[in-house]
């Protein structure tokens, strides 16, 4: 099985090739860029490098995530996928940030209620609550309204600095920066999925967002 993954997060987009016996992973910072403007860039250039060690044509499907986050980025990430696999006639494989985030929890447990969270636009957060592996339900709010509607009944999951985590230890948190890194977490769902044949047609495959995409005004 050889599976290209890309992932254009906010924080470090990357793409990695996994062929069954490990990954390799090229990381956009790897690549001089003055401002996030040139992440974009970046991410093609990390699958330029790859496609150096690689035909594309030998891949059996890709993986690519599909938001939430940054709308850009979503963007950037799903068109690129998208384009790769017109031209080799392969399947996608649609992976959701809040699934990714959870795959990173070290022994997550099945039986409990999880609610992943992503930075939005502060002071929101996209959320979603997680039920023995299935989202119940999903938004975006500031701390305090997730708060609420948890009502200490689900476990925290976020990717949070010291600094954030501090201000929120009201919450009983998992904090991933010790957790799975991100290419491996996602190389095991790619896997996964792979394998219970959920491959997509890329012309069905849609961004995940949760707010509404609105143009700035000059």
């Amino acid at each position: 099985m050889k599976l290209l993954l890309i992932n254009s997060g906010d924080k470090n987009p990357f793409a990695s090739l996994y062929d069954g016996n490990g990954l390799s992973t090229v990381y956009s910072n790897e690549f001089n860029s003055s401002n996030t403007a040139g992440k974009p860039d970046n991410l093609i250039n990390c699958l330029v490098n790859l496609s150096s060690r690689i035909s594309f044509k030998e891949l059996d499907a890709i993986a690519v995530t599909i938001g939430p986050g940054s709308f850009t980025g979503i963007r950037v990430g799903l068109s690129l996928a998208k384009g790769i696999v017109f031209g080799i006639n392969k399947p996608l494989i649609p992976v959701n940030n809040f699934e990714l985030m959870l795959q990173r929890v070290p022994d997550s447990d099945s039986t409990k209620k999880y609610c992943v969270i992503i930075p939005s636009k502060l002071p929101e957060y996209y959320y979603a609550v997680i039920e023995k592996g299935i989202i119940s339900s999903f938004g975006a709010e500031n701390i305090e309204n997730i708060s609420k509607l948890l009502n200490n009944e689900a476990v925290v999951v976020g990717d949070f600095d010291d600094e954030t985590q501090l201000k929120h230890c009201y919450f009983s948190i998992i904090n991933l920066k010790n957790g799975a890194s991100e290419p491996e977490s996602l190389a095991n769902l790619a896997v996964k999925y792979f394998n219970e044949g959920y491959l997509i047609d890329s012309q069905k495959v849609q961004p995940f967002y949760i707010k509404e995409f609105n143009l700035k005004k000059p």
